[in-house]
């Protein structure tokens, strides 16, 4: 309120001084012969163009009062120019920062969104941008932003820096067309936060959560989370896989991993069309098929049942393929590409027609 009074003062106070410097510029002209800055109008034209710096010189003081009022307008051009150049120069920097840290907002669309960014994040989105999915982060610390679009660059990365989540955030974050939310918090407290707030303004998003404390997982999961994945836990069972069976950890880890070069194997899930070849095939047949044809291996056939998905991992013969089902299978960097033209859909859940 007193920013807004001491405004309103500084502008009624300039208002006054220039109406002053006029009315005694047209007194000190009028004393003078052939001055032409004797009425208020030419005094105004006059003024505005000293300080604006345009300088026509159709009009100038004769009178030495005139004058001295003249230079007046002369040094305070500087202030206005300056005070122009400073304000744009903001205008445009504040602009720039803006946009930088996201303010403007993105326009990915099938991207997955990261609330919170840390060590585990950085791993998680390492794997999503090496299988050319794009992300947008939310981060609440400024300094991620750079750090970020230095690692990642900005093709598929989006960053937001913002220390609040609600409806413009989430706006900001495209989320009504994302296709799936990662949340790695280091507090469960405030994760559990965010996919209340998720879910209140996207009902049926698809979250993905990763846990601190493996506890909480069926508290997140009746909050109406797809998948919780306790960090402990996973950790763990890598770690006992390493010391009794290295090999088969070592063949896990290279797996779950994406693809590197035309010979690193992945597993990858690729959603079922009308055209795909294989479409009502029975599990056999398929196996058979892709082993001939692209030295692919048929892991799983997942299946939706009264809208929940059901993985049937190696599945016998009397298992058939129908459209809408997800192929689970293994295959190397540029079988990926193969196949991926061949079902005329790009790998993952959130896939895209090639």
């Amino acid at each position: 309120m007193n920013l807004k009074r001491n405004h309103i003062i500084a502008i009624l106070g300039g208002i006054a001084l220039i109406t002053v410097l006029n009315l005694l510029l047209i007194h000190f002209e009028k004393q003078v012969e052939g001055s032409d800055l004797t009425n208020f109008e030419n005094v105004m034209w006059y003024m505005i163009v000293t300080l604006t710096t345009v300088g026509y010189g159709d009009y100038s003081p004769i009178s030495t009062g005139g004058k001295l009022i003249g230079y007046v307008y002369v040094f305070s051009s500087l202030g206005v120019l300056g005070y122009l150049f400073s304000t744009i120069s903001n205008k445009i920097y504040t602009m720039l920062e803006e946009r930088k840290l996201g303010f403007e907002g993105t326009k990915f669309e099938n991207h997955i969104i990261f609330l919170g960014w840390n060590e585990f994040s950085q791993m998680v989105a390492d794997e999503v941008v090496y299988a050319n999915r794009k992300i947008a982060i939310l981060t609440d610390d400024k300094d991620h932003v750079d750090l970020i679009y230095d690692h990642y660059g900005k093709q598929k990365v989006f960053v937001l820096f913002s220390d609040r989540q609600g409806t413009e955030t989430y706006q900001r974050l495209n989320a009504g067309k994302a296709n799936t939310v990662f949340i790695s918090m280091e507090d469960d407290a405030e994760a559990l936060m965010d996919v209340v707030n998720l879910k209140q303004e996207y009902p049926n998003m698809e979250i993905v959560v990763a846990l601190q404390r493996s506890k909480l997982k069926q508290t997140f999961m009746a909050a109406g989370v797809t998948y919780v994945i306790p960090r402990n836990e996973i950790a763990s069972k890598l770690v006992a896989s390493y010391i009794f069976e290295p090999d088969v950890a070592d063949l896990n880890v290279d797996l779950i991993s994406s693809a590197g070069t035309d010979t690193d194997y992945d597993i990858l899930e690729y959603k079922v069309l009308s055209s795909n070849p294989y479409l009502n095939m029975n599990s056999h047949e398929i196996f058979h098929g892709l082993k001939n044809d692209h030295d692919a291996v048929l892991m799983g056939i997942s299946k939706s049942e009264n809208g929940v998905r059901k993985l049937i991992a190696n599945p016998t013969n009397d298992v058939k393929l129908k459209e809408g089902d997800y192929l689970v299978i293994m295959t190397t960097g540029l079988g990926k590409t193969k196949l991926t033209e061949i079902f005329g859909i790009e790998q993952g859940r959130m896939s895209n027609l090639v």
